[in-house]
C-alpha cells in the first residue's frame, strides 16, 4: 500500500511538473502536449531553463540539476498531501487517509461538473451537447487568452516560467488559497 500511495503521488507529481515546465505550442502557451515528450514535457523548455553552458545538451550536472529541482518539487507536494491528509500524524497515508484524498477529488471533479453544466447546459437536460460543448470550448480559450494577456508581461505571445508562476499564484489566491491550504 505504501508503493502504490508513492506511485499516486509521483504521478501527481509528474504531471504538476510537466503543465508547469511545458513549453508553449499552438495552445498560447499553457503546456498542452502538442508536440512534446511522453510525460508533456518540452525539450526547448528544459534546455532553456537548465542548460547552464548553453551548449544544446544537459549534460549530468545539469541533469542533476533539473533532477534535483523536481524532487524538491515532489518532496514539497508531499508535504503539503501529508499536511492536509495524515490525519495520525505517522507520516505515511493509511487507506483512510487515501480514502479522504479520493472523496476530495471525487467531490471536486463533481462540483466542477454541476459548475459546467449550470453554467453551458442551455436546454437544462442535465448533459452537454455538442453545440454546448462548443460552447465550453470556446469559453475555455477565451479564458486562456485572457489570462496569457494578463500574465505574459514580456509580450511575447508566452508565458515563461516566472508568468506561469504569477498565473498560479493569482489562481490561488482568486480560488480560495488553492487546495494545499483549504
Amino acid at each position: 500500500m505504501k508503493k502504490w500511495a508513492g506511485v499516486a503521488l509521483g504521478l501527481a507529481v509528474a504531471g504538476v511538473a510537466a503543465w508547469s515546465m511545458a513549453d508553449d505550442g499552438p495552445d498560447g502557451g499553457f503546456g498542452r502536449r502538442g508536440g512534446k515528450g511522453r510525460h508533456g514535457f518540452d525539450r526547448a523548455q528544459l534546455l532553456e531553463k537548465y542548460d547552464a553552458n548553453h551548449n544544446g545538451v544537459l549534460d549530468p550536472d545539469e541533469r542533476e540539476a533539473a533532477k534535483k529541482e523536481l524532487q524538491a518539487r515532489r518532496a514539497e507536494f508531499r508535504a503539503q498531501v501529508l499536511a492536509r491528509y495524515d490525519a495520525n500524524k505517522n507520516g505515511q497515508l493509511d487507506p483512510e487517509e487515501r480514502e479522504a484524498i479520493r472523496n476530495d477529488r471525487k467531490s471536486q471533479h463533481e462540483a466542477r461538473r454541476a459548475e459546467m453544466l449550470q453554467r453551458f447546459d442551455t436546454n437544462k437536460d442535465g448533459k452537454l451537447d455538442q453545440g454546448e460543448r462548443e460552447a465550453m470550448r470556446t469559453a475555455g480559450h477565451e479564458r486562456r487568452a485572457e489570462m496569457l494577456k494578463r500574465f505574459d508581461t514580456d509580450g511575447d505571445g508566452k508565458l515563461s516560467p516566472e508568468e506561469r508562476q504569477a498565473l498560479r499564484k493569482a489562481l490561488r489566491e482568486e480560488h480560495g488559497k488553492g487546495r494545499d491550504q483549504q
